[in-house]
Order: structure tokens, then sequence, then C-alpha cells
């Protein structure tokens, strides 16, 4: 009997079912594969982050790319042809997926464009994350104009001290920051768009967390549709520069520990894609240490079932996973999985 590559039978029983069957069907597999511990799937992943850019204007203190800069990768903008390879044809992306990861999104000389872009491909959410410092009134407009579904913008602290000491520039101060975004609200407000969906985000470190009550009461008070109180991360422990040290007193011990009960769902899940096509497993990687291939010279459904991404699958499912990447890990997503699970109904085994 011969047996289809997972890539062609994922292809033909999707034909005969609706975006909402497939996205549950694939769901289930996934599921099915993670409790049990397959490392070649046929499920696929749900795109979580495209890297617009990773430029960017400000250097946060708890960020890699921010202040200490520990980024080695060249820096660069994502072209066209890269962007089209990954949304062309693809059904799977986090809701929001999104188009950004390390960098100022505002910075991408082609952003509009790209969204556009997207949208019509058949993104359903797509998000970015601003640091807002250029949000200006021009830029405000362009993102109103645009099809963008969601849109975070990111202030740590409620005061020009903290602000100013977490997210460092010498060009862009909290109240000017604060200023674009209040024109942005008020500007989405007087055109009565329900999107982009606004979010104000906070990082809750121990230098913000006593402010989260007033950064809600402002925001909210200001037009913002959601706040978001981000648990802070300490980036898998991969650095020696110690992240932790920011994070609020009680957390620091278990983002310290460096073990964890459950293999790491998204390696079964979910990918990041580079500014340069270059896939990794996870948003913490953000010096690509962990390269599972490139969507310049392979599909996404070919570099999901390659051999790094099998060889890390075997790794995290043994416990045996010591790539410098996910060894000090604490931090990754799962549970503790049934391995004598049941295969869903109608799985290409």
């Amino acid at each position: 009997m011969r047996v289809l590559p997972s890539a062609t039978a994922n292809r033909l029983s999707n034909m005969l079912l609706s975006a909402a069957e497939r996205a549950a069907e694939n769901l289930r597999r996934r599921t099915y594969e993670y409790e049990t511990g397959r490392t070649t799937l046929r499920s696929l992943p749900d795109v979580f982050a495209i890297e617009s850019t990773n430029f960017c204007n400000i250097r946060c203190v708890m960020c890699p790319r921010g202040e200490p800069d520990l980024m080695e990768r060249p820096l660069g903008h994502m072209d066209d042809a890269v962007f089209r390879k990954i949304v062309d044809g693809w059904e799977f992306f986090t809701e929001p997926c999104w188009f950004h990861w390390f960098g100022e999104p505002l910075m991408h000389p082609r952003l509009f464009e790209q969204i556009a872009y997207a949208k019509a491909a058949g993104v359903r959410n797509l998000g970015i994350s601003s640091n807002a410092t250029l949000l200006t009134e021009a830029r405000s407009s362009q993102l109103l104009d645009s099809e963008l579904d969601t849109l975070m913008l990111c202030i740590d602290g409620t005061n020009a001290a903290t602000y100013e000491h977490i997210r460092r520039s010498a060009a862009f101060t909290y109240d000017e920051v604060c200023a674009n975004v209040r024109r942005f609200l008020s500007l989405r407000g007087r055109a009565g768009r329900p999107k982009p969906h606004t979010i104000l985000q906070i990082i809750v470190m121990e230098e913000t967390r006593d402010q989260v009550a007033e950064f809600e009461a402002i925001w909210r008070a200001a037009g913002a549709d959601e706040i978001l109180f981000k648990q802070y991360t300490a980036w898998g422990n991969q650095s020696e520069h110690d992240f932790t040290a920011l994070a609020p007193l009680e957390q620091r011990s278990r983002l310290a520990a460096a073990t964890r009960a459950h293999a790491c769902y998204n390696m079964w899940s979910s990918v990041v894609i580079a500014w340069d096509g270059t896939v990794v497993p996870c948003c913490y990687d953000y010096d690509t240490v962990m390269p599972m291939g490139n969507v310049r010279e392979q599909s996404l459904a070919e570099i999901w079932n390659g051999e790094a991404y099998r060889a890390l699958r075997e790794a995290e499912r043994s416990g045996n996973n010591m790539s410098p990447l996910c060894r000090n890990c604490t931090e990754a997503p799962g549970y503790v999985t049934d391995p004598s699970a049941a295969p869903p109904p109608g799985y290409p085994d």
C-alpha cells in the first residue's frame, strides 16, 4: 500500500473541509501528536510571529534587543518576496498572528503594503506591537485606513521616571509617547472605527508591579479596548545576562530553576519566522541559534517535518534537550501528557 507524504495527505483531506473544520481537525491531530510524543507530524503549525524588522529605536532593559543589546544577528526588514512566500497558500495562523517579533514595525518602509497583502491572502487576524514612539498623526491615519486587526501599544509605567528607566531613549519621552497613544485613540474614536482592536500593555516587573491598577485606569479612560498585564519573561535563561533580576521578587526562583515538568508545546504547534526567512521554534530565540530551516529555500510544510525539527522534538520528548535555547528554560508552554491517547478519527497513520 502506497502511503502519501503528510503534506499531500493533508492537502487532499483539506479540500473536503471548510476552513473552520480544517482548523479543528488540525488541532485534534496536533493534540494527539503532542500527547503521544510523535516527531513526524500530520498536523501543520500555526504561524505565531512574522518579524517585519529587527531594527528598533529604543533600548528596553528587559529586551535582548535593548540594553544591553545582546542580539548578534544582522539587522534588516523582511522583503516582499519572503513575506509573500509565508502567507501565500498558508492557512494556519494564530489569532492574532503577530507581524512583529523584535524591532519596531513602524520602522518598516513597506509595512502597510504588506499588511494589505496579508489580509488579501486571507490572514484572519493580523496584529502588530509598537512602542508608539513613531505613532505620529500621519501614521495613526495610515493604521486606521489599513486592514490591521490588532494593535498592541506598549508603555511600561505610569510616570516618566519609571518609563524612561525601562524604555531608554534619547529622543522620545514618556509624555510624548502617551500623547501619541491618546491622539491615536481619539482619532479612532472620532472615526467610529472598531479596528484595529487596541491593546495597551504593561510588562509586570518589580519596577512596574505597583503601577498596574493605575495603568489600567488611565488607558481604559482613554479608550483602549483591552489592557494586558504581560507576564515577565527571562528569555529561557539562555544568556549569561541575568534577566531574572528585573522580575517580580516572587517569580525569580521559578524563572531561575532551569527545570520544567513537560515537553514544550511550541515544537508541536507553532513557528516564528525572522525577517530573513529563518524559521525558529520559539519567540525566545532572539538570535536564531536554533534554525529549523529557511522559507527562501523550503516550504514551511517541509521545514515543519524536516530533520532539524524531528530531532528537536525527539530530544524534547525524551527529556534530553540540551540545546542552548531550551536547556535552562522554565517558561515552556505545555502540560503533562497521556502517551496512551487514542488518535482522532481518520488520523492518517
